[in-house]
């Protein structure tokens, strides 16, 4: 049965899990990125800074994450978001490259988040499988029985190609079980970038042919002064391709809020557009200021949790209702009965 947009829950497609593993959790960060600038200032916005002197950040982390999505659907914005599990970097003999290693969340905690009791209904799982990996095809069908609701690639920092015909068998899978594949594509600054070209929306082409429903994150766009623009590309395969869609995670940072307008702008573009914050990357209305009032700016600024913030200035700058409801349109089909999400949601 096809459910009226209205009828359609809001979902954010673009969240992430973390930790250094804690508690078991089996997540690591590297202890220069740990102790970096950014990953010091997120953890005091999340007000987790000394989370780990007290051997509970993995922890406090994901109990954030929860109150931050019950917050938003409490005051009708959101009603669930997507998880994201963060594989290894392999080399290309299949190796894990350890010492490139900047992140890692497992698929296994990230599924086991999703079925935490209490947070039925709020999470949606989506596992990270390197395509390079010995048992790649192995782990994603693992996963998928598991529920997972769509495979989670950041090309340019893990080191995969998605040209490579070792994605090939794992493309076969998620086509025929409708698994999205979603994609970072454009400029990338909270992990290293190992692969530059690989920012290029071009490189999911065969995805695309091999009948997968690509989710590019980013919609392709650049975030600093000399990263790759991604955007005519990511506009081209949209038009293209039925199964080819983006998110617009991220637009609320100084480095894409730029690209408000320009989506915007693009004609048609709107229906293939899916809803995504990059949590915990925090989303600020200020640096939409002139293209908002400064009434519109302090409403969307008293919101206290990030993921409620980012949809409250999408919304005020623009963004249809659609493009929030989309992600229901393209997640694995049966996701939201498996992990519980409502189809009703009240707000546009």
């Amino acid at each position: 049965m096809t459910l009226p947009d209205a009828a359609l829950p809001v979902i954010d497609v673009h969240t992430h899990l973390a930790g250094i593993g804690q508690g078991g959790t089996g997540c690591s960060i590297s202890r220069r990125k740990f102790r970096s600038a950014l990953f010091t200032l997120l953890r005091w916005e999340l007000g987790i800074l000394n989370a780990h002197r007290r051997g509970r950040l993995d922890e406090e982390y994901r109990e954030r994450l929860e109150r931050e999505v019950a917050s938003a659907a409490e005051h009708g914005a959101l009603d669930a978001a997507v998880i994201f599990a963060h594989d290894r970097v392999y080399d290309d003999s299949g190796a894990a490259r350890e010492e490139r290693q900047e992140v890692y969340v497992p698929n296994e905690y990230v599924l086991t988040c999703a079925e935490r009791p209490g947070v039925r209904g709020r999470f949606l799982p989506a596992v990270s499988v390197h395509p390079y990996r010995k048992d790649a095809l192995e782990e994603t069908a693992r996963c998928l029985e598991r529920g997972a609701a769509a495979m989670k690639w950041l090309p340019n920092s893990q080191g995969m190609d998605p040209r490579d015909p070792r994605c090939v068998p794992i493309y076969r899978l998620l086509a025929e079980q409708k698994v999205p594949l979603i994609a970072h594509t454009g400029g990338e600054h909270t992990v290293k970038v190992i692969r530059r070209e690989l920012s290029d929306p071009e490189c999911l082409r065969p995805a695309l042919e091999a009948g997968v429903t690509v989710i590019m994150a980013h919609c392709g766009t650049n975030s600093g002064v000399f990263d790759y623009n991604g955007f005519p590309a990511f506009c081209r395969l949209v038009r293209q391709y039925p199964n080819a869609y983006g998110d617009i995670s991220a637009f609320n940072t100084p480095g894409r809020v730029r690209w408000f307008a320009r989506v915007l702008r693009e004609e048609g573009l709107a229906e293939k557009l899916v809803h995504g914050s990059d949590y915990p990357v925090p989303p600020t209305a200020w640096w939409s200021l002139g293209a908002l009032s400064l009434g519109e700016v302090r409403r969307c600024q008293r919101a206290w949790g990030f993921l409620e913030r980012d949809v409250l200035i999408k919304r005020a700058r623009g963004i249809p209702d659609g493009v929030f409801r989309n992600a229901a349109r393209v997640l694995r089909p049966g996701s939201l009965e498996r992990w519980g999400v409502r189809t009703t949601v009240a707000s546009g």
